[in-house]
């Protein structure tokens, strides 16, 4: 340090200049910066403005994004509840009709249709013929004379009057049915279905028999005479063994006759010995003719042990006394967890051996 005098110390103030040759050792091995000066400023606030600018970007365009994705959601929220506001609904009875009638008779009743909805509702009403293939119970509707087999065919017997009208808000409509049998019909069943049809509005929910975007009665006609009734047990099984319950047993009953069959009766599930530990009652459901339907039945809970048995219980006919009968065997045994107890229980033994000997040498020693 150096102090020189100079006009400001002789008036008491001194000039103070530092000067040092000395090299500092600086972490990085760098001497620092030199201090900003005019230019450094500059760049400095030229870079500033610039990110600035692109911030100002950014922000814009997350804010654009975020308006079109508000935008979006509302307009999908829009259409979502137009749809809903255009979906009608109506009740129909009865869904289903049976009528026993021998050839050359005439039959009559009352349909009803009532709109649920807020507007008005016109429909058209047309008979078809159904068949079921599947073995849901599914029933298929199907024009006049394209059925393969026109034994069952029964869409010319019944019409409905009248068959266009229109249904006011939160009103019923009754209408009537009419139904006369063939001179030359043929003992049997024989299946129609009345069909309403939207006429000004093609999203209409209905609670009548809904075969795809239709709503229908369907219509069930059985003829006295030479009939044949045959059914099968087709299916009564569920998996041999399981670890864990329920159990899920399926039935499938074959219709070989005739006429459409509904059988009743249950399924009741019995231990090893033989104390039934659950039944439930055959859900009652149509079989078409030539067709075949599955019930799915769930018995019993998550921890069952031993030997159990299925026993199906079922009748069927004119007179309801034509039995099915059906029986299944099947296993419920939690293995996985009895091996984990078997081998626990085998360590503690050998453990317990193990130092009771160890025991004993000790013992032994010290005699």
């Amino acid at each position: 340090m150096i102090i020189q005098n100079s006009p400001a110390s002789r008036s008491g103030k001194f000039k103070i200049q530092i000067r040092s040759n000395r090299i500092q050792n600086y972490p990085d091995g760098h001497k620092p910066s030199r201090i900003p000066n005019e230019n450094y400023h500059r760049d400095y606030h030229r870079d500033y403005h610039r990110d600035s600018s692109k911030l100002k970007i950014l922000f814009s365009l997350k804010f654009f994004l975020i308006l079109i994705t508000l935008n979006f959601a509302l307009l999908t929220f829009n259409l979502s509840s137009v749809a809903a506001q255009t979906s009608q609904s109506v009740t129909i009875t009865p869904p289903h009709i049976k009528l026993t009638l021998n050839p050359g008779e005439i039959a009559e009743g009352k349909l009803s249709i009532i709109n649920n909805s807020s507007s008005e509702l016109s429909f058209k009403v047309s008979t078809f013929d159904f068949i079921v293939t599947d073995n849901k119970g599914t029933p298929q509707i199907l024009p006049p004379g394209t059925i393969t087999n026109n034994r069952y065919s029964a869409s010319n017997w019944i019409a409905a009057a009248p068959d266009t009208f229109t249904v006011k808000p939160h009103e019923r409509f009754n209408f009537n049915y009419y139904a006369k049998v063939p001179k030359n019909a043929a003992p049997g069943g024989h299946y129609a279905a009345i069909v309403y049809q939207p006429v000004n509005d093609s999203n209409v929910v209905g609670s009548g028999a809904s075969i795809q975007t239709q709503m229908a009665t369907l219509v069930y006609f059985s003829v006295p005479g030479d009939i044949k009734e045959s059914a099968i047990v087709k299916l009564f099984k569920t998996l041999s063994f399981q670890e864990y319950g329920p159990i899920s047993i399926e039935t499938e009953i074959k219709n070989q006759g005739d006429l459409h069959i509904n059988p009743t009766g249950r399924i009741l599930v019995s231990d090893l010995f033989g104390r039934t530990i659950e039944n439930q009652d055959l859900e009652e459901r149509n079989i078409f003719p030539e067709a075949s339907l599955l019930y799915n039945s769930s018995f019993g809970q998550k921890v069952m042990f031993g030997r159990f048995k299925a026993d199906l219980y079922a009748k069927y006919g004119k007179n309801n006394n034509l039995p099915l009968l059906a029986t299944v065997y099947f296993w419920i045994f939690p293995w996985k967890a009895a091996t984990i107890t078997t081998l626990a229980i085998t360590a503690i033994i050998l453990t317990i051996l193990l130092l009771r000997k160890r025991k004993q040498k000790q013992q032994e020693k010290k005699e």
